[in-house]
């Protein structure tokens, strides 16, 4: 028999009512929720009050990344502007940091928050790993990944643990696994056309009729079988220790679905 247990996560605050719909989601370590709505909005509820926070800049558009990783400062990266807008917990600007105006990198590709509240940064022109420290410094930086390891296109996923980091190449089917000091440790091999999502120290990839689970001390993915028949469908699923964690669709909640145990 199958149980499956769907787990309404609250977060400490009321369901509120959105005015757009939910393009994606993120949730920092603490389990808070942030929402990426359509029109282009990060936003997020207020605990002590009926309002939420947000953030938009008309100018900048739609951010192609936000790392949530330390929720007193969100970053929010805008990769055709090389530009990353630094948040507080209520989405109050910090900081702008100018990619293209660090005489260190020459085209900035994806990147993420590294494990000492730097960056690391994908450089899409010399092909390199580079960590920047709080004032926007080169503190640590691979070699020429391109002829170390052979790959023929820029990363196209960064993803960071506390012990290692990862860059995914979609056209070539695989991640590569170094450790958080930027020395290269594996091959992962990814199946075609998977949809992945990243919660530390846990990804999800998510294919037609299969999906699979990984963290970053493994050689290889392991397979889940089919999502549960009402996840496929949304715009974002997370995954955690003990189950999934999706949007509902015009609330600002999150739903959470433990993982199905068979007796």
């Amino acid at each position: 028999m199958v149980i499956r247990v769907v787990l309404m996560l609250w977060l400490g605050m009321l369901v509120r009512t959105l005015p757009g719909q939910i393009a994606d989601f993120f949730l920092d370590p603490a389990g808070k929720a942030y929402y990426l709505l359509e029109d282009a909005r990060l936003v997020t509820p207020n605990p002590l009050g009926e309002n939420t926070y947000s953030f938009y800049d008309s100018s900048l558009g739609t951010p192609d990344y936000i790392d949530v990783t330390n929720p007193f400062q969100i970053l929010v990266y805008y990769r055709e502007y090389g530009t990353v807008v630094v948040l507080d917990r209520t989405l109050s600007e910090l900081d702008r940091i100018d990619l293209f105006a660090n005489p260190s990198i020459r085209q900035p590709g994806v990147i993420a928050r590294s494990y000492d509240n730097g960056m690391w940064v994908f450089d899409n022109w010399n092909y390199q790993l580079l960590r920047l420290n709080g004032d926007g410094e080169v503190a640590q930086q691979t070699n020429n990944l391109r002829l170390q390891l052979g790959i023929t296109a820029p990363a196209d996923a960064l993803f960071v643990d506390r012990n290692a980091i990862v860059l995914y190449f979609a056209p070539e089917q695989r991640m590569a696994v170094f450790t958080n000091y930027g020395k290269f440790r594996f091959w992962v091999p990814v199946p075609e056309g998977l949809t992945l999502s990243w919660r530390a120290p846990r990804l999800l990839a998510i294919g037609e009729r299969d999906h699979w689970i990984w963290t970053p001390d493994e050689r290889e993915l392991l397979s889940l079988g089919p999502l549960p028949a009402d996840l496929p469908l949304q715009p974002r699923v997370l995954v955690g220790a003990e189950g999934y964690f999706t949007a509902v669709p015009g609330q600002l909640e999150i739903r959470g679905t433990v993982f199905s145990n068979k007796n």
